[in-house]
């Protein structure tokens, strides 16, 4: 597991624990990680999934969160746990089947109920992408958000430059779906939190699609935001429509009750040989 600052908490006045870290080095916050795409992985055109970037993205958060005192085992302690609540990637390349993806990320700030976390996405050294995501704390016994400045200490508040700017607070909503598709939540969509992962929501957006679109085009950008959560057996609702030049627009609805779960813009450039 890579290494951060040492930590140990502290009471806040009124509050929660928070994370304090001691000899902060903003160097060592820096999580190095990397993962070879095997062929599970990968699609039909040899390239990596974007489910299963977004797992690569998980993982390394997890690590770096886990090196710098905040990780999921520890919140998950004092009945806290981190929710993705969105996930902005830029991609300049296809990343390949049997090629090594190198992650850096580092925790970049809070913005009110929020704490930011970039990423580097490189291949040889590189740059090739890059990503920032956006996560709440969650009470998980009443599901509500906990305010991130209660949790982090406040060498953490402040935002440091990000690599992708932090998108518009909502994404448009689709008005009138032009591809839908219908699924049913399976044990195997289901994560620590026991709700939909955060990785199904970008699989089933991406499937509704034409087959054209599909074979033609190669994903360049996503901007998924999560709006609720939803649980297993659920039916949900795929839904997707054009919104300018290679640029799409999907929602994911619950089926039994309307309720819209994500929305997602998806960016396309030709798909490369």
């Amino acid at each position: 597991m890579p290494g951060g600052a040492a930590t140990r908490s502290v009471r806040g006045p009124g509050g929660p624990a928070v994370l304090s870290s001691a000899a902060m080095d903003p160097t060592r916050d820096v999580t190095r990680a990397t993962f070879t795409v095997h062929s599970f992985d990968a699609d039909a055109f040899g390239h990596l999934m974007p489910a299963a970037l977004a797992g690569y993205l998980q993982e390394a958060a997890g690590r770096s969160a886990d090196g710098l005192g905040f990780g999921l085992a520890e919140l998950m302690r004092r009945g806290l746990t981190w929710v993705l609540a969105r996930q902005q990637v830029e991609l300049d390349r296809p990343i390949r089947w049997g090629e090594t993806l190198e992650l850096e990320t580092w925790p970049s700030g809070i913005d009110r109920l929020a704490a930011l976390r970039d990423f580097r996405l490189l291949k040889d050294g590189a740059e090739i992408g890059r990503a920032l995501t956006t996560w709440f704390v969650l009470n998980l016994e009443t599901r509500r958000p906990v305010r991130p400045d209660q949790i982090l200490p406040p060498e953490r508040h402040a935002q440091t430059p990000h690599l992708l700017a932090p998108g518009a607070p909502q994404l448009p909503a689709v008005s009138e779906h032009e591809v839908e598709r219908r699924f049913q939540v399976r044990f195997a969509d289901i994560d620590a939190n026991l709700h939909v992962t955060n990785s199904s929501y970008l699989a089933w957006a991406l499937e509704a699609l034409e087959a054209a679109a599909w074979r033609g085009e190669r994903l360049a950008s996503f901007d998924v935001q999560f709006l609720a959560e939803c649980n297993h057996g659920s039916y949900v609702r795929s839904r997707s429509a054009p919104f300018g030049e290679r640029v799409r627009l999907h929602s994911i609805v619950r089926e039994e009750d309307g309720k819209e779960l994500a929305r997602v813009r998806t960016g396309w450039v030709a798909r490369e040989p």
